[in-house]
């Protein structure tokens, strides 16, 4: 399957698994199902294409919540978070064809090998990094051909065998559509060989720029087309004092709770500093080094208060100086984007309103302009 229209335009919000909202102190509910139905409904109607559901060791699953939602949203589409071994590829197979089929063609599925060697040996994955990219490719080569075999097959792998293998259920669109992360060389290459999408969080504009290139690149050696994706924080307001007012009040907060011990940040992580950091948090954490407002409108403040962890990139401005980054993001590549606010309930609307509109405003204008020069 190809998706690879860049031409169009998927913005994707993000559902948490109970209210949340940077800089505010955990509620102690971890759990929260009228929350989740709410949210979806929310970002659905603010004009959010689709929305991530996240997973790791701890987390609520995914897949269940997606199906969860299907049944009371009508456009909404899912990208559901999923680990690579935890379960066999057959079953993830039957499963996200399953929900897909519920949802009458919704679903996405986000592979995601895992960035903490600590945090996946939760679900007893003890695999080196690299190992879980390679476990990964091939987890999502079985599953392609469950989703496409007429008829049973067998596979032996360097980490799966399987004889007679089958799926009784495929998606409706023939298949679904893998985002894939990762920076390194590995990670980039088999996201190149298997994934629909890369998918990376915000950066610099040069940065982005070279991954972008480096996905795309990778892709073309396995004769393919894949679209690219960036996670990105948004602080929108009307005034630009007032945006970058909210984002000094923010950074005071959550460092003032990472300081309390109120907010998840890994405590020997904290203690190591950047020894402990790798991949995606050693990227966020040079990000912040090179000075708190980059390019036009980003702001490292969040990155810096987190210190590395997540993808707390912002940009930060009017919704007009918004779009105008992003737009540069789009010119270097990038196709889509998850767009959150700190307060992603509250800010979906604004963002609906005025982030996604003038976005898809200035795209269709682009086009236009360019159709007109080349005629």
């Amino acid at each position: 399957m190809s998706v690879h229209n860049h031409d169009e335009l998927e913005v994707i919000g993000l559902v948490n698994h109970f209210p949340a909202a940077v800089g505010k102190a955990p509620s102690g509910i971890d759990f929260d199902a009228d929350y989740i139905r709410s949210s979806a409904h929310l970002q659905e109607a603010a004009g959010y294409d689709r929305v991530l559901i996240a997973n790791a060791a701890t987390m609520p699953e995914s897949f269940a919540i997606s199906a969860y939602l299907a049944s009371s949203t009508t456009s909404l589409n899912f990208l559901m978070a999923h680990r690579p071994g935890v379960v066999p590829p057959t079953v993830a197979a039957r499963h996200i064809a399953t929900i897909d089929r519920l949802s009458k063609g919704r679903c996405a599925v986000h592979i995601i090998a895992g960035a903490d060697d600590r945090e996946v040996q939760a679900d007893g994955l003890f695999n080196t990094k690299d190992e879980r990219y390679l476990i990964a490719a091939e987890y999502v080569e079985v599953m392609r051909k469950m989703w496409s075999s007429e008829k049973p097959f067998d596979f032996d792998g360097e980490y799966y065998k399987f004889r007679g293998a089958f799926a009784r259920v495929r998606p409706g669109n023939g298949a679904v559509p893998v985002y894939w992360a990762g920076t390194s060389d590995l990670a980039l290459d088999l996201c190149g060989k298997c994934a629909d999408v890369y998918a990376f969080g915000g950066d610099t504009f040069d940065r982005a720029a070279m991954l972008t290139g480096k996905a795309r690149a990778a892709a073309a050696r396995y004769k393919r087309e894949i679209s690219v994706l960036m996670t990105i924080v948004v602080i929108a307001s009307d005034s630009e004092d007032d945006a970058w007012e909210r984002a000094a009040s923010l950074y005071e907060k959550v460092v003032a709770q990472r300081e309390n011990g109120d907010i998840g940040i890994v405590g020997d992580h904290e203690k190591a500093g950047d020894e402990a950091a790798s991949g995606a948090f050693r990227r966020m954490l040079d990000q912040a080094k090179s000075g708190d407002r980059l390019d036009r409108c980003l702001w490292t403040g969040l990155n810096k208060a987190y210190m590395g962890r997540g993808n707390n990139s912002v940009l930060v401005g009017t919704p007009e100086q918004v779009v105008d980054s992003l737009m540069e993001y789009r010119r270097l590549g990038v196709d889509r984007f998850l767009l959150r606010g700190p307060d992603q309930d509250n800010d979906a609307g604004f963002i609906g309103e005025k982030v996604i509109p003038l976005l898809k405003q200035t795209i269709a204008e682009t086009m236009q302009s360019v159709a007109a020069n080349e005629n």
